[in-house]
């Protein structure tokens, strides 16, 4: 199977995860591509940055297997809805772990709602046990969460978002990895804020041409 047709497999089914958890669909557009920009300024290297757009683009592959009652609630979860909700993360590997192209992507779909203080999900990894590109799209995950609106909250500022991931540093967060984030927080926000779907989706194949080369 050839890269052109991966890469198109790929936003299929990014695609559909995403139309099911927002009404825009571009989630996984705006946070590929902010992954991309926060992985090249981290110096990742060219399969680095490959891994975690692909990450990025089908983190959330195995909501696909979530009710609606529970996806899409208007209210806080019930322990046991929790719980069914956090199956997403394992239930993603079983969507892609017979299509070798997207292997290096697992990092990303299955652990990235770990926490750096071991508190997080699936596997309570800590710190460094987490794999490197599920810390990085950790940040860009929650502060796209946090700038959107949602069906149980109003979009915050950027302001009050940037606190947000301050006041996780070190627990949520790996804080030298946050540290590198802030700066680049700013101009990402605008970048999200000012740009149509139609925009965002051209800056990000102008990013996947130049990571993947085609």
């Amino acid at each position: 199977m050839d890269l052109v047709c991966n890469i198109r497999i790929a936003q299929a089914l990014g695609h559909a995860a995403s139309y099911r958890d927002h009404e825009t669909g571009t989630h996984n557009i705006r946070v590929a591509y902010m992954s991309s920009i926060f992985g090249e300024a981290l110096h990742l290297s060219q399969q680095e940055l490959q891994a975690l757009m692909k990450g990025a683009f089908l983190h959330d592959i195995g909501k696909i297997t979530i009710q609606d009652k529970i996806l899409l609630k208007n209210a806080a979860l019930t322990d046991d809805e929790w719980t069914i909700m956090k199956t997403h993360a394992i239930l993603g590997k079983k969507f892609i772990e017979d299509l070798p192209w997207f292997e290096d992507a697992l990092d990303v779909i299955v652990h990235h709602h770990e926490k750096f203080d071991g508190s997080g999900y699936p596997s309570a990894l800590k710190a460094e046990e987490i794999p490197l590109n599920a810390r990085i799209f950790a940040i860009i995950d929650v502060f796209d969460a946090l700038l959107s609106p949602r069906p149980y909250k109003k979009a915050f500022s950027y302001e009050k978002a940037l606190n947000i991931l301050e006041e996780a540093k070190g627990t949520h967060f790996d804080p030298m990895l946050l540290e590198k984030f802030i700066p680049l927080s700013a101009a990402l926000s605008q970048t999200i804020s000012t740009n149509t779907s139609s925009e965002l989706k051209t800056k990000l194949e102008a990013r996947r041409k130049k990571i993947f080369g085609i």
